[in-house]
Formats: structure tokens, sequence, C-alpha cells
């Protein structure tokens, strides 16, 4: 009678050695959701809170007649002229109020936003001095702890969300008087490196072409 050999199959432990190439991954997919379902949140309250600030600094330092109250966070009107900024005087000025006003006024929106307010919150803001317009930059960076210590399969411990916002401030009479130390600039170097007469060769010399060329 032939020898038949019988295979037997066990399915014992299958579940086990699932369970072992699945969990790994399902630990990554659950980590990214969390770091998702914080990061947005987070930094969306952060981009409004310093983009907020920036445009009522901004508006503070302009020649126009709306102003920001930090109590009320609201805009209003200012109609004594006397409260208006003086732009020369501020060339001559420091902005160490800045500072302090951005710090306030970032925490108080995120504070009414829903993300979550865990860790620590650190608020930069300054103003650009360019040559025809100032430019505030505030910065906002939150720093908090993983809700779940994830760091046996390599993410981190601490997350850091770092968010810039700018705002142009708007003077009238500050860009004129820059454009005006513009031209006089380029006056003064035309005049002491003699490059009027290049000026003047150069025009010269396009007016023949364009004559020439019949245009």
């Amino acid at each position: 009678m032939q020898n038949r050999l019988k295979i037997i199959k066990d399915i014992n432990g299958d579940a086990v050695v699932e369970a072992a190439i699945l969990f790994p991954i399902m630990i990554m997919i659950f980590a990214a959701l969390v770091l998702l379902a914080i990061y947005l949140p987070t930094r969306a309250a952060l981009q409004r809170a310093t983009q907020y600030a920036a445009t009522a600094i901004a508006t503070e330092s302009s020649d126009t007649w709306l102003r920001y109250d930090d109590e009320s966070m609201f805009y209003y009107w200012e109609y004594d002229k006397r409260g208006l900024t003086n732009v020369y005087a501020a060339l001559f000025s420091g902005h160490d109020n800045v500072q302090l006003k951005g710090e306030n006024i970032v925490t108080a929106i995120e504070e009414r936003s829903i993300s979550s307010k865990a860790g620590t919150l650190s608020v930069s803001c300054h103003i650009d001095n360019k040559i025809v317009y100032k430019e505030v930059v505030v910065t906002a960076t939150r720093e908090f702890a993983m809700p779940v210590n994830l760091s046996f399969i390599g993410f981190p411990e601490d997350i850091s969300i770092t968010v810039t916002s700018t705002a142009v401030i708007q003077n009238g009479d500050e860009f004129v008087r820059n454009m005006d130390l513009a031209v006089d600039f380029v006056k003064f170097i035309s005049k002491k490196f003699g490059l009027d007469d290049v000026a003047d060769s150069i025009s010269s010399f396009g007016g023949k072409v364009a004559s020439f060329m019949g245009w």
C-alpha cells in the first residue's frame, strides 16, 4: 500500500504574524493623523494671528486715520489730527513698543481660536526699513510635546510650528520723501562720476538710431 504524505494545514498563529506586520503600519498612520490634527489647526491659528498683528501694527504706523484698539481688538477712526503718526519723527524714534504690541495681538487672537494651546508660544515682531517702504514682520512659534510618545518609531518628541506674516506700512509722505532722496542720490552719483555725459551720449545715439529707422 502506497504511503501518502498528508499535509496538515495549521492556521494557529496566523493572527499573531499578521498583527506583527500590520501593527507598525497602523501606529504610523495613527501618528500621522495625530500630527495632522494638531499641526493644521495650530498653523492656521498662528497664520491668522500673525497676519492680524502685522496688519494692525502697519496701520498704527501709517499716516492714515485708522487706528487699532488693543483692548476691544477693533479698528477705529482717529478724528484728532494730533493723534496721527509723524512719519518724519519716526525716522529717529525706536520701535520698542512694536514687540510688545505684536505679542499682545498674537496672543489675544490665538486664544480665540479652537486650536490646541499646549506648549509654549514665542512671538518676534520688528520693522524692516526698506529704501522705499517699511515692512512689519511678525513671526510666531509654538512648541509642544507629542501627546503620544512615538519616539521608538522615529517620530520627534517635540513639535515646533513657525509662521511668519508681513504687512507694508502705507505712508504717502514717507514714500515721496524716499523717492526724492533716491533721485537726489542718483543726481549726486551722476555728477560725481560724470555719468551725465554718458547718459547724454546714449540718448543722442538712441535719437540718431530712431531717426535712421524712421521711428
